[in-house]
């Protein structure tokens, strides 16, 4: 039930994981910029800039993957710290060739994006281009690259360490993070109530160490919108996923104008709950008696589900089981959460589950597998094109989900039906409106921090009042849920990526609603989807699939099978 990383190197002693960096930097000392006013420079230049890439990036993952297992382990901790510095400086070896391409004259551009020999890495060509405006000098991007070291990096590594060691206590047992938030879930509500009290207690009482920790964020994220000339905060967030900044801001204004939604699903499980308010420790309270859902169950389920859509998704997720790809349950010292790291066109994904034998466990599988059935089938790009856009990120992930659901649902009825559906509406909310919400909240924080350090109360405060919008009147909070932000890994790890779950939702809606409309002949399509990587732009990508990212209509239909969930609970 643990995944095995020999694929990438033998131990954490192994040479080729240095030697493999040493290749890397003398590949990137060897580049010259001068050769990219010549297509047949560039070609060659390019490829050798990808090799770099690849002998630098697989070291990083094989010691992230490895910390990720042994956060407490001093020597992982050594490796990922070693690995890191070595990787930065390959990236530092890189930034004149970058910094040449995004401000080469515009003639000599033209003629790489027209030369043959090119013509696969156009649109990576294109999304160089487009940082131009916002790139600095070789020396300033390499100082920048440096102080994320001791920055955004470092903080978030101390994050990941010092929550990796929180653990609570909920009937006499110790447990990690992980297994506290599954509580929030039990059948017992006194259960509930002692998870909900561990879990946010903990969170009240470190606020005022994980509020250094978010303004210290905050303030580098700030600091390189200003050296880099940006005017908003979502620009650089918009230019990395390819879209507009009004495509984001039309999603955060067309999601907060179907809140209402979120009120009347939790008035209706309030009165299910037989209250007149749901209370904050129940919202992710069951309907009903949860099913126990062992691992093997759930891999069978999932597979099932994936059979059902594709054999060929089947034979995909299969391996991951087969070859030890995934690491299956929490143990001290394993971060929390779920994750799939991608990998290399090169090499595969591999995924870590903390899964805790219930039926969320179950959708967790699901997605984390979407994400590795993503990434598998994007290894038929090069490097350059490799991996998965933002927006297109949730895709498969979310996807697979949905597939599952449909296969439960065939197969109950009544009460337990009605608790499905009543998952899948809450599913929805947890990954379209609470991930608007948190985008509300880190914009307004993040502008907040403009003016001067937050204290932690000023994020408190923040947090209720985006709560008390999306919820309404639906919610009785208590004193303990305004520590929830702290709580959030993204708002350390990443700028603005919240917002991208919701748009990867509605994006899957959009595909999914192509999937009900055209049956197998869909499949094809979907797959070449997830096969495109990043060789164009999302809306591109989509488009060729049906779907006209950010449109009113795809707002309306995303919307609107949402509203027909909810009217379907008794």
């Amino acid at each position: 039930m643990e995944w095995d990383l020999s694929d990438l190197y033998a131990s954490p002693e192994d040479p080729r994981i240095f030697q493999d960096l040493e290749a890397a930097l003398a590949l990137a000392q060897g580049l010259d910029p001068k050769d990219l006013l010549s297509p047949e420079g560039a070609s060659s230049l390019l490829s050798r800039y990808e090799k770099a890439l690849e002998l630098a990036y697989k070291p990083l993952n094989y010691a992230s993957l490895y910390f990720a297992t042994r956060t407490q382990d001093p020597g992982a901790k050594a490796l990922l710290d070693r690995v890191r510095n070595a990787f930065t400086e390959v990236r530092n070896r890189l930034v004149p060739l970058e910094v040449a391409l995004r401000k080469l004259p515009e003639e000599a551009f033209q003629a790489l994006l027209s030369h043959p020999g090119l013509l696969d890495l156009r649109h990576f060509l294109m999304r160089q281009r487009a940082y131009a405006p916002y790139t600095l000098s070789e020396r300033e991007e390499e100082l920048l690259n440096l102080k994320a070291l001791v920055g955004r990096s470092a903080w978030s590594q101390f994050y990941t360490e010092y929550t990796g060691r929180f653990r609570f206590l909920v009937r006499g047992k110790e447990l990690t993070e992980m297994e506290v938030r599954a509580l929030r879930r039990d059948p017992d509500p006194e259960v509930r109530r002692e998870a909900h009290q561990a879990l946010y207690g903990k969170l009240l009482e470190e606020a005022p160490t994980l509020s250094a920790v978010f303004n210290a964020v905050y303030l580098d994220y700030l600091q390189d919108l200003r050296l880099r000339g940006y005017g908003n905060p979502l620009e650089p967030v918009a230019l990395r996923d390819e879209v507009e900044v009004r495509d984001i801001e039309a999603l955060l204004e067309a999601t907060e104008s179907f809140y209402p939604l979120v009120e009347r699903y939790y008035l209706w499980k309030a009165k299910k709950l037989g209250q007149e308010k749901t209370p904050s420790q129940d919202l992710l309270a069951p309907l009903g008696e949860k099913p126990k859902v062992p691992f093997e169950e759930a891999k069978a389920l999932v597979l099932e589900a994936f059979r059902r859509f594709s054999p060929e998704v089947e034979a995909i997720a299969r391996e991951f089981f087969e070859r030890r790809w995934i690491d299956v349950y929490p143990r001290p010292g394993k971060r929390g959460g779920a994750f799939c790291s991608g990998g290399l066109p090169s090499t595969h994904p591999y995924v870590l589950l903390n899964h805790t034998d219930d039926l969320d466990s179950a959708h967790t599988l699901a997605h984390e597998l979407g994400h590795g059935v993503h990434f598998y089938l994007a290894r038929e790009q090069r490097l350059l094109n490799f991996g998965a856009s933002t927006p297109l990120a949730e895709t498969a992930s979310v996807f697979a989900e949905i597939l599952l659901d449909d296969l439960l649902l065939e197969r109950l009825s009544g009460e337990e039906r009605t608790l499905l559906l009543a998952e899948r509406v809450e599913d929805a909310i947890n990954t379209l409106f609470r991930q608007v919400m948190y985008t509300f909240f880190e914009k307004r924080s993040l502008l907040a921090r403009k003016e001067a350090a937050l204290s932690p109360e000023a994020f408190q405060k923040i947090w209720q009042e985006e709560q008390a919008r999306l919820y309404g009147e639906s919610v009785a909070w208590t004193e303990l849920d305004q520590s929830a932000w702290a709580g959030i890994p993204h708002f350390v790890h990443y700028r603005f990526y919240t917002y991208s779950y919701a748009l990867g939702y509605l994006v899957v809606l959009a595909l999914y609603g192509r999937y009900r409309e055209e049956g197998e002949a869909f499949v094809p399509r979907y797959l070449e989807v997830l096969k495109a990587g990043e060789k164009a732009s999302p809306k591109e990508i989509l488009a060729q699939a049906g779907v006209e990212l950010a449109s009113e209509a795809f707002f309306r239909y995303g919307f609107g099978v949402l509203e027909d969930w909810i009217k379907a609970l008794p």
